[in-house]
């Protein structure tokens, strides 16, 4: 092939790559969102090849979850009284999403897999139909803070997503959702369901 023709080949695959976008947006319009929204978040923070290679992962969860989520936790935490003095600022961190991201995909009513637990703390909540925002999920831990006092513990039947939301030192969280549509909950089987997984380190 000479030179011209070399280029105008070039020119023309570049042309359709628009097309092609388009036509995968009419076949899964979310999907492709979520890809580009990661994609765009990740090449902002590196331009390198890894980075682009690591954005095509598809995740779990949305930069407005996330954000969510890890405001909340953080605004939590700067509440709890007595006030902590060593109370540390919560981060997200992707290797605690991906260890989420890999047990929330087996969709499963239960903690795990137990060698990622025997390091890591979890908190899992369940909602079957919709829900306004993805604090809604967590708001059940932030009420376990009435069966907990310090320096007592728990006087009630369950405060440890509380506990683990709050403990001074876990400065570490990474969460998945997954759409379930079919998860055992307590012998019973719901569908449609959405399961949240958030892994806290340290436990």
């Amino acid at each position: 092939m000479n030179l011209p023709c070399v280029q105008l080949f070039f020119a023309g695959a570049l042309w359709t790559l628009p097309c092609t976008t388009a036509a995968v947006a009419v076949n899964g319009t979310t999907e492709l969102l979520h890809f580009n929204e990661v994609y765009m978040e990740d090449g902002l923070r590196n331009s390198s090849d890894t980075s682009a290679a690591r954005a095509r992962r598809k995740r779990f969860i949305s930069s407005k979850d996330m954000t969510a989520l890890l405001d909340y936790h953080n605004r939590v935490r700067s509440q709890v009284f007595p006030p902590a003095a060593n109370m540390e600022y919560m981060v997200w961190d992707e290797r605690l999403a991906k260890s989420a991201e890999s047990w929330a995909s087996q969709c499963i009513w239960d903690h795990g897999p137990p060698h990622v637990l025997r390091s890591t703390g979890q908190n899992l909540s369940i909602i079957s139909g919709r829900y306004r925002s993805i604090v809604d999920l967590v708001r059940s831990w932030y009420g376990e803070r009435h069966s907990f006092s310090f320096p007592n513990g728990c006087s009630g039947s369950v405060c440890t997503h509380y506990t683990q939301m709050v403990w001074a030192n876990s400065n570490k969280i990474g969460c998945a959702v997954r759409r379930c549509s079919n998860i055992n909950v307590f012998g019973s089987m719901w569908k449609q369901a959405t399961l949240l997984v958030c892994n806290y380190s340290i436990k």
